[in-house]
């Protein structure tokens, strides 16, 4: 099952160095197109049981593994191989620039670069330990996708961003992707020994991802739907605003930084707000949950309980998704993020930080595998995180990734951590971040693959 698995699902490919190559097939070159995809599968696409043997091996002797290579299509992209039965899921079917799939989610297609506001066929990611290696692996794709006769519409490129303890973070600041759903033993037996699961348990069956390849015609052969979707930050407008708003909870100093814990559920070294009122500096624990925090420490709204409000139920469980995200820095930062100063004041800020940091031109690539687009990825968008009653009435939307009507409502925050007898302050924290175009795919099996 492995050998005929994509890398990257079970396992993120952890290369600091990325590139999405977006493509457009040729319907009335078929042959060719299946032959390149064909001579993608046997000569360039990680398998996964080839990703397990050399992150033991990196284990071993700390040598790096080769270029990492995936492939992906859209359903016009199956449409254009004439390729049946095809995964058939709706929100694939209809693509992510449909209409109904926009309403879905409040995306607003006004905003989204002109390459991805358009006929995507597929898309390639390649990752790697070097820019090089990336640029090299590069040039062979794109040469045997020209062979084919296909367009490249769109080549974007990913870079990971870390902060002092070497732990990747996004470009507010924030350490990312700390907390994901595991599917391999040998991955859930590594956190539970050195985190522990007593509070949260971080296994996941592989039903988290994966689904049979319909178009394998093999009970052995499992793909993924997959979502790109081109998250641009404004950082200086959210760094600003997390300044407002610890003026309007009377945070002053150090203590100020605490703002910021409230919108994203941890302060930027990834300690958790319900744990604690400052950050801990040490490696970002993950085993808890809210059981005794009715808001007064972490707020409902704060991202990562709105995404994951981490409990024990199976149904509340089975939306979440494996993501593997990773940053895109368009506009060179002045400083990095691990490296911007904290303020004492909004005035301090205002004078001394505010001219280091982008307003545009940084982001994250979000990406995620998914069993189902509707259970996991629509559910968490439309009615977690854009849903201002969840998980109570008033809670207001996601702080960072919401959008819709709950945008111009403002959310409710404690007026003292873990302090029940301090008046609630309402504080409106949202629009920083903007949907700039993406596409669903589906991860096909190298079965169907090799077999074009």
């Amino acid at each position: 099952m492995l050998q005929c698995l994509q890398g990257n699902i079970l396992k993120a490919h952890g290369r600091p160095e990325t590139l999405n190559i977006f493509f457009r097939l040729d319907p009335a070159q078929q042959l060719q197109s299946k032959r390149a995809l064909r001579e993608l599968a046997n000569y360039h696409i990680t398998t996964a049981d080839k990703q397990l043997r050399e992150t033991e091996q990196f284990k071993k002797t700390k040598k790096p593994g080769s270029t990492f290579v995936a492939a992906f299509l859209s359903a016009t992209g199956y449409a254009a191989l004439g390729v049946a039965p095809m995964p058939n899921e709706p929100l694939f079917v209809a693509g992510m620039s449909d209409p109904t799939s926009l309403a879905a989610v409040k995306d607003d297609l006004a905003g989204w670069e002109a390459a991805f506001a358009q006929q995507i066929d597929g898309m390639i990611l390649i990752g790697d330990m070097t820019r090089s290696g990336v640029d090299h692996k590069r040039f062979e794709i794109s040469k045997l996708l020209g062979e084919a006769g296909a367009v490249i519409l769109h080549e974007q490129v990913g870079s990971a961003v870390k902060n002092h303890a070497d732990v990747g973070i996004e470009h507010f600041g924030y350490v990312d992707g700390r907390s994901q759903p595991l599917l391999l033993t040998e991955d859930i037996a590594d956190e539970t020994t050195t985190a522990g699961s007593a509070r949260w348990d971080p296994s996941f069956g592989l039903n988290a991802a994966l689904v049979q390849d319909p178009a394998a015609n093999d009970p052995d052969s499992f793909g993924s739907y997959f979502i790109f979707r081109k998250l641009e930050q404004n950082v200086l407008g959210f760094k600003r605003r997390e300044q407002e708003l610890a003026d309007a909870l009377g945070l002053n100093d150090d203590a100020r930084e605490l703002a910021g814990a409230l919108v994203v559920g941890r302060f930027e070294d990834g300690t958790p707000v319900t744990m604690a009122d400052d950050s801990k500096g040490q490696v970002p624990p993950n085993d808890f949950n809210y059981g005794n925090d009715p808001g007064s420490r972490c707020p409902f709204h704060a991202h990562i309980r709105k995404v994951n409000p981490r409990h024990a139920d199976p149904f509340e469980r089975s939306h979440i998704m494996p993501r593997r995200g990773i940053p895109f820095t368009e506009t060179p930062r002045r400083v990095p993020p691990s490296d911007v100063p904290d303020a004492k004041s909004l005035a301090d800020f205002d004078q001394t930080i505010a001219p280091l940091l982008p307003t545009g031109g940084v982001g994250l690539l979000f990406m995620a595998y998914n069993r189902s687009l509707t259970d996991q990825f629509l559910f968490t968008q439309q009615l977690w995180a854009n849903n201002q009653d969840f998980p109570a009435p008033n809670t207001g939307i996601n702080p960072i990734i919401g959008q819709g009507p709950g945008a111009a409502v403002a959310q409710t925050w404690p007026g003292g951590w873990d302090d029940t007898t301090k008046p609630a302050v309402a504080f409106g924290f949202s629009g920083f971040v903007t949907m700039r175009g993406g596409e669903y795919f589906f991860a096909p099996s190298l079965t169907f693959l090799k077999n074009l």
